[in-house]
């Protein structure tokens, strides 16, 4: 449709001028377009990635559940916050069993763990991952607003648990400690801290930036110390 057009064959016409006026909002706000405001600030990301990486950093597990607990945590205030938009979903992952199918999480108090699962062409137009819908009376709705709101809170929780993740890495690192190999996999390997006991078991670290050519032919059971910043095999 040329709005502009309709738009310049119109001019007295005031009830056309209003109409117009409507159905600009309507396609701005409902249209095949309406994740054009969709950044990388409020971009959907997939928390539960067997081998989480996010922004360029792997993700170890201690955080990965910390971020899931965190996300659940924003999207049950954002939920209780807009109570009056209708009961507040949010779309978390495709269907394992049907890539054509969404996983939706019920954000409200006593439904909390309800996951439903619905056709791609069950839910409005532009629905996809990381988006927020309504449910009014039998019809699912898309909220835009909802959607840029709540995955701006998701990601900005992101990037500060990726700073305290490399904090936390950071103190783990002590120069001079031995560090025993225990399994490795993609990238990541899991190391257990021989000086440090806790609770009469020895302290187990996921590090995720040892040294490529010493991740490569280290086995289960190797001991290498953390020296000058770096680990050296013993």
């Amino acid at each position: 449709m040329d709005l502009d057009l309709i738009n310049n064959l119109s001019k007295e016409n005031d009830f056309v001028q209003d109409f117009i006026k409507e159905l600009s909002n309507f396609l701005k706000n409902n249209g095949a377009n309406n994740t054009e405001n969709i950044s990388e600030d409020n971009a959907w990301n997939n928390l539960i990635s067997n081998d989480l990486e996010l922004y360029n950093k792997k993700i170890i597990s201690k955080y990965k559940d910390e971020m899931l607990i965190e996300r659940s945590n924003i999207l049950q205030n954002y939920a209780k916050n807009t109570r009056e938009n209708g009961e507040m979903y949010y779309i978390y992952n495709t269907s394992t069993n049907d890539n054509n199918s969404y996983n939706l999480c019920v954000c409200s108090p006593n439904r909390s763990n309800s996951v439903i699962t619905k056709k791609i062409e069950e839910l409005p137009q532009g629905a996809t991952l990381g988006s927020v819908l309504r449910k009014q009376k039998e019809n699912f709705v898309l909220d835009i607003e909802g959607t840029k709101n709540v995955g701006k809170e998701i990601n900005n929780m992101i990037k500060e648990k990726i700073k305290e993740q490399e904090k936390y890495l950071e103190g783990k690192r002590i120069e001079g400690h031995h560090y025993e190999v225990g399994e490795k996999y993609s990238g990541r390997i899991c190391l257990y801290d021989l000086n440090n006991k806790i609770n009469g078991s020895m302290e187990e670290i996921e590090e995720i930036a040892f040294p490529k050519d010493l991740y490569e032919n280290a086995k289960k059971g190797d001991v290498f110390t953390y020296i000058n910043g770096t680990y050296e095999k013993i």
